[in-house]
């Protein structure tokens, strides 16, 4: 009887120390990365043509207008830039203008596995945002439109990102998507122009 009881008390004693030691070691990483500071959300207002717009007030803008309006929005710590269209339609143009875009945006996505996310904007545009996590260059685009008058579409591109692990990128992806949200949302008319 007492040679069990010692047996279960040594087999108890080993297993506390056991689970105390392995308890607080800390385990080396194979390879250790920089976590990157993503922009704060915070916006500031951007005139577009026929739009305003509001773009992450961490952002260096540039903005070239001829009849449409081009906008690189370019985000300096992350080496990557949201690149804008704004082009004024005509009822007649409108139907193959829109279609045009939709299969560009298409086309840029290459195959790979996507989210598309679609609403109305409190202005009344139909938007969509489209989010492919790895395998392009471009993995966050949209498109919004009244289907007469105006169309705005973009692209996010992100540095390395058709060769990059999709988690490494999905921080930079989601802040894009963030404030390609935002920017749709809060699109306005200009002067002089309605929606």
């Amino acid at each position: 009887m007492r040679s069990i009881l010692s047996y279960i008390l040594i087999a108890i004693a080993v297993a506390a120390c056991n689970s105390h030691a392995t308890k607080d070691i800390p385990v080396p990483r194979p390879a250790a990365y920089h976590r990157i500071t993503l922009p704060d959300s915070t916006y500031r207002v951007t005139n577009a043509g026929l739009v305003s717009l509001q773009l992450n007030a961490a952002t260096i803008d540039t903005i070239v207008t001829a009849g449409n309006c081009w906008i690189t929005s370019h985000y300096p710590d992350l080496g990557t830039s949201i690149y804008i269209t704004v082009n004024e339609l005509s009822p007649s143009s409108a139907t193959k203008a829109v279609d045009n875009r939709v299969e560009r945006l298409s086309l840029n996505t290459g195959g790979n596995p996507t989210e598309v996310s679609s609403f109305t904007t409190p202005s009344g545009l139909d938007a969509k945002i489209i989010v492919t996590p790895s395998g392009t260059p471009t993995p966050v685009q949209f498109i919004a439109t009244d289907h007469a008058t105006v169309l705005v579409s973009g692209t996010a591109t992100v540095s390395d990102a058709a060769t990059a692990p999709p988690d490494s990128l999905l921080p930079v992806i989601d802040m894009l998507e963030r404030d390609i949200t935002h920017l749709l949302k809060t699109l306005q008319p200009n002067e002089n122009h309605s929606l």
